[in-house]
């Protein structure tokens, strides 16, 4: 009985259930969201908005509204909103 309990506990650490998931909910949204590059500097002017420079990419961009998108800077990892007139669709 004591030789079984530790392969239990090896099997949970080997097959990890939130790794798998985290990957198949993270890859969706690169296919769905949209990539951009930004053609303008742009400081953030909120705390909920991202700060990029002319040339960056803008992955998994989703709009939000009218002039405003949200999206991550690869350059950077941020994530947040953006002006959708300083970035076009490539």
């Amino acid at each position: 009985a004591y030789n079984q309990q530790p392969a239990p506990t090896q099997n949970y650490n080997y097959d990890p259930t939130p790794e798998p998931v985290r990957q198949a909910a993270a890859a969706p949204p690169p296919s769905a969201g949209k990539r951009y590059r930004a053609v303008y500097d742009y400081v953030a002017a909120d705390e909920d908005e991202v700060s990029f420079m002319d040339g960056d990419m803008i992955l998994d961009v989703q709009p939000i509204d009218e002039g405003w998108m949200y999206g991550r800077v690869e350059r950077t990892g941020q994530q947040g909103m953006l002006p959708a007139n300083y970035v076009e669709a490539i």
